[in-house]
């Protein structure tokens, strides 16, 4: 019950905050049976000083993963990849120099998540790097609910320890357990199908 009346309020102090009225709709109650599964490609994993390069976002409705609506947006970071990184992502200068901007990308983005609960694997890397860019955008950040498929996975397997020090191998373990094709990590797209295959399994 507290935790309820706390989640109310901070929504609604979230909600007083808005400075775009046109996204007031993520701030409605989720509709049951949806969610998105995002994944980002970043330069690194310190929001302090790496950067975004792409999202993309796959509507989950029911049992049906929505592929054929995705989202796959590349970014216009304010530094390029360097080539340590390049290998890692496959996001080279050519490929993100006429990138959106990020607020280009959340005005298509946002809309698209709207209400529904964010599915992600370890999504709290994600959250911290777009939740700055959100909140520059909109004055708040997200206020949807996020939902960790690693952490479904480790209940389900009984296991209370969520920590793993490798995402993207633990990632292709769930796959390989509940053998969903691997469609090739480490880009966004691919990612977030994977993801939201996984979750199907696991929820």
């Amino acid at each position: 019950m507290l935790m309820s009346w706390l989640k109310q309020l901070s929504s609604s102090w979230q909600q007083k905050r808005l400075q775009r009225p046109e996204l007031a709709s993520m701030f409605a109650p989720p509709t049951a049976g949806q969610w998105v599964a995002i994944d980002c490609e970043m330069t690194g994993l310190n929001p302090r000083k790496h950067h975004l390069l792409s999202v993309a976002a796959i509507h989950v409705n029911g049992n049906t993963i929505d592929t054929g609506n995705g989202l796959h947006l590349v970014c216009r970071p304010p530094v390029m990849p360097d080539r340590n990184t390049i290998v890692i992502h496959g996001l080279r200068t050519a490929d993100v120099e006429h990138g959106m901007s990020y607020d280009e990308m959340l005005a298509i983005l946002l809309p698209f998540i709207d209400n529904r609960p964010i599915v992600g694997f370890c999504p709290q890397i994600d959250t911290a790097f777009l939740n700055p860019l959100v909140k520059h955008y909109m004055g708040t950040t997200l206020p949807n609910q996020v939902i960790d498929v690693r952490e479904l996975y480790s209940r389900r397997m009984g296991n209370p320890d969520h920590s793993a020090p490798n995402p993207s191998q633990h990632l292709t373990k769930i796959l390989a357990h509940y053998h969903i094709p691997e469609l090739g990590t480490h880009d966004a797209y691919n990612d977030a199908v994977m993801t939201a295959m996984a979750f199907l399994h696991v929820r």
